[in-house]
């Protein structure tokens, strides 16, 4: 039995079966997202001798990435005559407001928070840690428990950011296929956080050593130390980074909405458009600073919580792809509005891309 106050409930070593299935579901998610970007890559004089399905998967990702000033509606369009049945064809150009993107972070905080509930349920079923396996148990529960609260302050700014610091446009779009691939992307993003421990020790009748007995008081006890760590200035140096790209990419954001607003920082104004040339510290070097903070977080996250590895691995080469291609998107779409825009400017990452 698994008891917390007011609370008896029968758990079986299936829960770890579970959540094995959901690592290895997020993993193939993953693949299969860093298979389809790699047709980003492919130059558009050999796609054009590609199959035909090929180039059409390649149309799709550059619409899908796409959203608001950089969405190809034209483009959308174009795909919406070009290939399959009339369904295939509806989906593949169909669009959604650009203000549902909240929605991708509302789905990333109720994820993560479930993910975090169900840790601390865990956690109240460990036992002393008297030997090392039990230690290690402990420790594996403890890196978790870093990756996903520090992921649920990150998800948490940004939704607050969409409702608060924000200024979409009325008309702006994205591609449902993306839409569908962002929402995909928050369901699965706690399971690379999730240690061999936290499943083997996920079957709580095993966690308790046989006795069947939990108490969500222990659970608290524990969480003390698991931020314990003979070395506390790699880590705290690690937590300064994953604010500091927080804070910077909050700064960003608000710069970019800034720039709808009368008065906004920024200037030049692009034909028909109520657009302006970002300006400010982060984007003296940069089209994308916003999109190097959350790179320059993930990976403090990663690295604080002791997280590295193949799911981790496949995460952040993800991540890359997709925030390098939307990038690059952004980039075009700024030398092709405003003449004087910025040489010196690099995509995402000065001096590299």
């Amino acid at each position: 039995m698994f008891t917390v106050p007011f609370i008896a409930l029968e758990v079986d070593a299936s829960w770890s079966r579970l959540l094995e299935g959901y690592i290895a579901l997020a993993r193939t998610y993953y693949v299969l997202c860093i298979a389809f970007g790699a047709l980003a890559l492919i130059p558009n004089a050999v796609a054009e001798k590609l199959p035909r399905i090929v180039q059409v998967l390649r149309n799709v990702l550059n619409n899908s990435v796409g959203r608001g000033k950089t969405y190809d509606e034209r483009g959308a369009r174009e795909l919406g005559s070009s290939y399959g049945s009339a369904l295939v064809r509806r989906l593949l150009s169909a669009s959604v407001p650009k203000r549902w993107f909240s929605h991708l972070y509302h789905v990333a905080v109720c994820c993560n928070l479930l993910g975090l509930l169900l840790l601390l349920a865990s956690a109240s079923c460990l036992p002393e840690p008297t030997s090392v396996s039990r230690i290690l148990s402990s420790v594996g529960h403890r890196h978790t428990l870093v990756a996903l609260s520090l992921l649920q302050f990150h998800v948490t700014r940004r939704l607050l950011e969409n409702y608060f610091v924000h200024a979409h446009s009325e008309g702006g779009r994205m591609q449902l296929v993306g839409y569908a691939f962002g929402l995909l992307y928050y369901v699965f993003l706690p399971a690379n956080f999730v240690t061999p421990e936290v499943v083997r020790n996920a079957s709580l009748d095993l966690l308790a050593g046989g006795s069947g007995a939990c108490d969500l008081r222990n659970a608290f006890q524990r969480m003390g130390g698991f931020f314990i760590d003979p070395h506390p200035a790699k880590e705290i140096s690690l937590l300064a980074i994953f604010f500091l790209g927080n804070l910077a990419q909050y700064q960003c954001h608000a710069s970019l909405a800034s720039l709808r607003r009368p008065g906004g920082r920024g200037k030049g104004k692009a034909s028909g458009e109520k657009y302006k040339i970002p300006q400010g510290f982060w984007f003296t070097y940069c089209s994308s600073p916003h999109y190097t903070a959350e790179v320059v977080l993930y990976v403090a996250l990663i690295t604080l919580s002791d997280s590295w590895g193949i799911s981790t691995f496949l995460l952040m080469t993800m991540v890359l792809m997709n925030l390098g291609l939307s990038a690059t998107m952004t980039q075009r779409w700024y030398l092709d509005k405003f003449e004087d825009y910025p040489k010196r400017r690099w995509a995402m990452i000065p001096g590299i891309f």
